[in-house]
């Protein structure tokens, strides 16, 4: 393959994940949850089998785990995610 048909390949992945996305946002948004981003998203795709800390979440997202801490306050604040205490590690708390 070359250069230029990987480019090319690149940018047409990008920009069907991001049509993805925005179509996805626009049915959220539709159903009436309009304080729900698309990074929320991909925090509730790591939670919801059966939860997550935030460190997982972060890496998961790619993020520090300051700002995927923030991003959990903010779902937390919102009544989305709740933390519990971790079955299997007191110093933890699952993301639910």
């Amino acid at each position: 393959m070359k250069n230029s048909d990987a480019m090319s390949l690149t940018a047409a992945l990008l920009s069907a994940a991001g049509s993805l996305v925005e179509d996805i946002q626009n049915g959220v948004v539709a159903l009436g949850y309009g304080d729900i981003r698309p990074t929320h998203g991909f925090v509730f795709t790591r939670i919801s089998l059966a939860g997550a800390t935030v460190t997982e979440i972060a890496e998961h997202l790619g993020f520090t785990r300051q700002a995927a801490s923030q991003i959990v306050d903010e779902l937390e604040r919102k009544g989305y995610v709740e933390r519990r205490p971790h079955p299997d590690d007191a110093r933890a708390r699952l993301v639910l």
